[in-house]
């Protein structure tokens, strides 16, 4: 396991690839770092949760771009069997996430007060399923979910802010996972809850004429990071 970095170790701009323990297997990550000089306190972290088929950590490159160019530290890892990581046989993707998870939080450049967890997919439907356990490491400070697979029932146990991002092209109907989960969010903890709707794109968010992640998404998570992180 590689240790954190000191405090002296310069963040600026760097990237700093890591491996960690894992439930019973070995895994890899990185965590991308802003341009922008490290606040007193710490960068606020973007902490990924991949969605289902993700194959390594290269799946988020585009959350690194816009999460640094937003004032935040991204971390990002390769899920058992991908990337870098180990092809463990014991333990489980619910348990590796909340030890890399804890792991990320350790990391002396991070502002442990400003985490945001972005879900996608099926990585949504984890991070409901074990949101009191993220919250006994650290309470987030809210949550993007990217490709909502939430209802409003599904929604409720995320007792922190969220913003939604989903495709119109979703099989998911944005009415049932953007708007009334938004809402019943909202109705049950009385905390922001926010959704934007994507046009001309796949249910990753991606445009369906390319590889390139949605313009209008990508704007939304930046504005909703600045707010809620108080990014000036």
């Amino acid at each position: 396991m590689v240790a954190p970095t000191d405090d002296s170790v310069a963040s600026i701009g760097a990237s700093e690839w890591v491996e960690f323990a894992g439930d019973e297997v070995r895994l890899a990550g990185q965590i991308d770092y802003p341009e922008a000089k490290r606040p007193s306190g710490g960068y606020p972290l973007i902490f990924v949760i991949q969605h289902g088929t993700s194959t390594s950590r290269q799946d988020y490159a585009h959350v690194s771009n816009f999460g640094t160019e937003a004032g935040c530290a991204v971390f990002r890892w390769d899920k058992r069997g991908t990337g870098k990581s180990g092809h463990g046989y014991q333990g489980s993707v619910e348990r590796d996430t909340l030890l890399a998870y804890a792991y990320a939080l350790s990391l002396p450049s991070i502002n442990t007060a400003k985490v945001v967890i972005l879900a996608q997919c099926e990585g949504t439907l984890l991070l409901a399923q074990s949101f009191a356990d993220f919250s006994a490491i650290q309470q987030p400070l809210g949550v993007i979910l990217a490709g909502n697979m939430l209802d409003a029932d599904a929604i409720t146990p995320l007792a922190c802010p969220v913003h939604i991002v989903i495709s119109k092209n979703d099989w998911n109907d944005w009415r049932t996972y953007a708007e009334k989960a938004a809402d019943a969010h909202a109705q049950t903890h009385k905390q922001d809850a926010s959704f934007y709707v994507a046009t001309n794109t796949n249910r990753l968010l991606m445009y369906t004429s390319g590889n390139t992640f949605h313009k209008g998404s990508e704007s939304s998570i930046k504005h909703w990071l600045k707010n809620t992180c108080q990014i000036s």
